[in-house]
């Protein structure tokens, strides 16, 4: 056993003392998550040479620092080795060394732990030997966990972007108990083994904490971007609405204008050769009892004309009379986007149909879209995950139609059923829409 305990020891001071050691294990985990500079393993192995090489300098008494302040100088060299490794901004530099140090403090004190509370069990300080025992089963269990768990998660981020406050606040508290608070309180307790216990318990508790925080912290700005995001695609849906509405507005006007002039014996040549342009736009126009809809639904099919897709539509535009227009048009049109998006490819012109229902059931609005698809849908959390490159740039049209129906009170589905993609949307009318006498009927529209 005496032997065994001398060689992971010895082991263990690879990089200069088990400190060093246990960090290069925990941080070069979290080396998958971020993009690296040209010849980044040289640089990082270097690095970390240079780390070793300070530790050896102080273990052999060229480098007189206090064990205290020796941690904060392996972080400091440690933040200087990812800056210059990875393609890194600052916070994330920040970021990366907290997490490193974080995991390796919460399962060295994890460690220490068990065989203190062996040695407390028992009353046998010469127990301490066994260390080298469980020591390195903790930290090979910690480390597969801290991979699995933490770290693949952090790899499904194509971008991970911080609240600097927040991150700041978390590194300074940490460094503050993880270094000067737990160094003394175990030094000064360390024949007081319950006392030590209770430390290590409450610091690596701490230190959890702090991971937590970290990883909500990078949640919360994912979600506040993408709320950002999903709020400028409604503003810009909006503006597309109204564009759209005074296009069609505009050739409505002037085909109600020519035909009239030709009721009573006035033909401009000349206008009628420019409405043989709009004539396409004409046909693909929609008249549902509901303005949005209209437009939207005009938009889209004149889209599929073009396309050489089919769309079969039933709509009571009137069962969508309590939302906004623009509202109706995110909807809709991205429904009907994802749709023809997905039908286009299809190499059999019997596939390429999209069928489009707008109901009224009751006191709710149903608003179905369904298409075939030969491809096997994937999702994630409810939605439909893109097959584009760039996914975490992709996939807002489906978040933003969830958005909308949340509005509402609404619910949303996406479902796959064999070679049948449908989008299934169910909106309680509120009170207001039905004193104002909006009708139980379904109208039949082509385009």
């Amino acid at each position: 056993m005496i032997t065994y305990t001398r060689v992971m020891a010895a082991v263990f001071d690879l990089f200069g003392n088990e400190f060093a050691t246990q960090l290069f294990i925990m941080s070069t985990l979290f080396v998958p998550v971020f993009g690296k500079r040209k010849l980044f393993w040289l640089r990082y192995l270097l690095g970390w040479a240079a780390i070793a090489g300070s530790q050896w300098l102080m273990k052999f008494g060229y480098l007189p620092i206090p064990d205290v302040f020796n941690y904060v100088l392996v972080l400091v060299l440690l933040f200087g080795v990812v800056m210059l490794s990875f393609d890194f901004k600052f916070w994330h530099g920040i970021f990366y060394v907290v997490c490193s140090h974080g995991v390796q403090f919460i399962f060295s004190n994890v460690a220490y732990m068990i065989i203190y509370a062996v040695m407390y069990g028992l009353g046998k300080y010469e127990l301490f030997m066994y260390y080298y025992v469980e020591m390195p089963i903790v930290f090979a269990s910690g480390a597969t966990a801290t991979y699995f768990l933490f770290v693949k998660n952090l790899k499904k981020y194509d971008e991970i972007v911080f609240n600097s406050k927040v991150l700041l606040y978390c590194t300074v508290g940490f460094v503050a108990v993880a270094i000067f608070l737990t160094h003394y309180a175990r030094m000064s307790s360390w024949f007081l083994l319950d006392n030590t216990i209770y430390t290590l318990a409450i610091s690596s508790l701490f230190g959890v904490a702090t991971i937590v925080t970290e990883v909500l912290n990078i949640r919360q700005q994912k979600l506040e971007r993408e709320n950002a995001m999903l709020q400028e695609l409604l503003r810009k849906d909006k503006r597309r609405y109204e564009q759209a509405k005074i296009t069609n507005e505009k050739i409505m006007i002037k085909y109600h204008d020519i035909s009239k002039r030709k009721h009573g014996g006035i033909v401009d040549y000349e206008e009628l050769a420019e409405m043989e342009g709009d004539s396409e736009i004409l046909k693909s126009s929609y008249f549902t009892g509901n303005p949005a809809l209209d437009v939207v639904l005009s938009e889209k099919a004149l889209l599929c004309e073009r396309l050489g897709i089919q769309l079969i539509c039933t709509a009571n535009g009137e069962a969508m009379s309590f939302m906004k227009p623009h509202h109706i048009y995110s909807l809709v049109g991205n429904a009907l986007e994802n749709s023809i998006e997905s039908v286009r490819h299809e190499s059999d012109p019997a596939d390429r149909t999209i069928t489009l229902s707008v109901t009224r059931r009751e006191d709710t609005c149903v608003f179905t879209v369904y298409n075939y698809t030969s491809r096997k849908v994937e999702f994630t959390d409810g939605l439909p995950v893109t097959d584009k490159p760039n996914a975490e740039e992709h996939g807002f049209g489906t978040r933003s139609m969830r958005n909308v129906v949340g509005k509402y009170d609404g619910q949303i589905g996406f479902f796959q059923r064999g070679d049948i993609f449908t989008v299934s949307v169910a909106l309680p009318i509120p009170d207001k829409a039905d004193k104002d006498g909006a009708p139980s009927g379904e109208a039949a529209v082509e385009g």
